[in-house]
This record gives structure tokens, sequence and C-alpha cells, in this order.
């Protein structure tokens, strides 16, 4: 069972340190300002006076999930919590891991679905911190109580979510483990959701055009990381592409933004660059939007990501990686 977590200078938030302006400006061609954004739902006018939101027909209903760790609560070495229909279970096991299996989906399905790496002299604890971060904790690390480091030296594993406080981790009845921001965006799921494009044996990232969602997947099949992204509702089409170019800093078309670690690997119909490259930066550095706005479309092609998932990718992605876009 979840427990509200007691030593909270141990768990002490890490500063944000935004990102510094651009000093070098090396391309042009790249994605101009946010200049519109899509809603999926609409809007009218009721008879009181009240704006109501409608919900398009047709529309699933999103599977049921149980809150797993709410909010600076943590999971200890043999707790588990199971999806609301019972299929599902995660587990922090002694030996380090944590472990999401299938205990029967409804079709016969059992087996791990994902794990962390085992740690056997470790003494694990999952927190969910405050600050919207997932990690996985050595106790007995001598790290773990430095308060200013946030512990930095006893992590085992994280989720590398951050920067969005009251976080949940979520474990649905469709068994996908996630952690959430408050007002329902998507920061993190575990790896049993990659999509299979057929690269085995090929390190290679998958763009979710419709999902605006890139996974980072290794030779090997491993999921390197996971993660909400902006991008356009229709462009680039759904295909496969590759890694043409990187450039360490970028400039919009139109002279308006910079943008940091782009990673090109196509062109739109106008001959103009399409790339994975961090949230762009205008007037006064300022960001054209808010990490929390990640998984919305929003830009004019390019995939934009959060600043160190940008460089995470700027720097696994060699030229030649390839790209795989799904609708």
């Amino acid at each position: 069972m979840a427990a509200g977590l007691g030593v909270a200078a141990a768990l002490a938030l890490l500063p944000f340190r935004p990102a510094s302006a651009v000093d070098e400006i090396t391309d042009r061609g790249a994605e101009p300002v946010r200049q519109w954004h899509l809603d999926f739902y609409a809007a009218w006018l009721a008879e009181d006076g009240d704006h109501t939101v409608g919900v398009p027909e047709g529309v699933p209903e999103a599977p049921l999930a149980a809150v797993v760790l709410g909010p600076g609560e943590y999971l200890s070495a043999g707790e588990s919590a199971m999806s609301p229909n019972g299929w599902y279970r995660l587990t922090l096991e002694p030996d380090g891991r944590l472990v999401l299996r299938a205990t029967d989906d409804g079709l016969g399905l059992r087996g791990i679905l994902w794990s962390t790496e085992p740690a056997p002299s470790a003494v694990p604890l999952l927190v969910m911190r405050s600050d919207g971060e997932l990690v996985l904790y050595d106790t007995a690390h001598s790290g773990f109580g430095a308060a200013a480091s946030g512990g930095d030296q006893a992590r085992l594993w994280s989720a590398g979510t951050r920067s969005e406080a009251g976080a949940s981790l979520l474990l649905g009845d469709d068994g996908a483990l996630s952690v959430v921001a408050p007002l329902g965006p998507t920061l993190w799921r575990s790896g049993n959701s990659a999509p299979d494009v057929g690269l085995l044996g090929a390190r290679h990232v998958i763009y979710d055009r419709g999902g605006q969602w890139v996974w980072l997947i290794d030779a090997d099949g491993a999921m390197v990381d996971n993660y909400p992204v902006s991008g356009h509702a229709e462009s680039p089409l759904p295909g496969r592409y590759s890694v043409t170019s990187k450039s360490q800093d970028a400039i919009s078309y139109n002279w308006l933004n910079t943008m940091e670690h782009m990673v090109r690997f196509t062109t739109d119909s106008d001959g103009d660059n399409i790339g994975f490259h961090s949230i762009p930066r205008g007037w006064r550095d300022t960001p054209v939007q808010t990490e929390a706005e990640l998984g919305e479309f929003g830009s004019l092609g390019c995939v934009r990501q959060r600043d160190d998932k940008a460089e995470r990718l700027y720097e696994w992605a060699a030229i030649g990686t390839p790209v795989v876009v799904i609708a």
C-alpha cells in the first residue's frame, strides 16, 4: 500500500534551470512560432449563458485506472498494486526490480510485460515525488538522504518526468502504467506500450503523430525512453524516414524563434526541414509553449520535445537512424 513519505528532506525538489539563450545559429529551415491551437472539442453558449464543452459522439471511454501512487507517496519492497479489473499487477520486487505483470488479461495472457533492471544489493523504494518525477531509490545508499541533490546518487531508475507538481502513477485496465499530470497529460508510459514497427535489430525512433508520442528503441528491442511531444496533426505523412542531419542550435525560417538539438528526418512540401527539437524560444528567450502542453498538437510541422529529451535524442540518434511515423 502507498504511504505518505515522511522524510521530506531526502526528497527535496530539484531546482528547475531554464535553457539559456542560443548563442550560435546554424539552421534557418526550422519551424516558425506556433500561431494556432487545434481543439478537439466544440464549445457553445448554452441557453443559461454558461459555456458547455461537448464531447464528440463515438469517442470511446478511457479504460479505468487505479492510482498506484499519488504525489509524495511510495511503494516499498514486496508491495504491489493491481489494475481495477485485477488483470495487471505492479510489484516492487525485493531484488530491486519494478515489475509489471499480466495476471490474466481475459485472453489467458500471463507474465512480465515490463521491468526495470535488478539491483540485488539494494533496499528499493519507489517514490512519486511531489515535483512529478517517478524515481526508484536504493534507500541503503549513503546518498539517499542527500536533500540538496534529491538523492541522485541513490537512484536506481527514473521515468524522467519532472516539473509537473501533483502528477500521479496510474495502472489501467488495459495494462498501461503511466505517470499522469493533474490536468490529464500523460508524461510517461511503461515499456509494454511501444508499437512493433518491424525494426528489431536496428536502433530506431517511433513517432505517433496521432497520439503525439515518441519512443526510442534500441537494437535489441529495449525501450530507451518514451514521452509526449507537440507536432502537427497532418504532417509529416506516415512512413519510414531516417535522420538526415543534426544541429546543436537552429532558428525558424521566419527568424522569430530559436531551438536546440535539431534532429532532421524529412522535409515538407515546401522543402522546409522537419525534425525533432526542443521547445522553441522567442522574444527574450521565452518558450512558445509550456511543458504541460506537450502531448497536444502545437507546431507547424516539426516535433517539439522537452529540453532534456531533445538533448538525449540528439546524442542517441546517429545520422541514418530510422524514424517511423505512424498515424
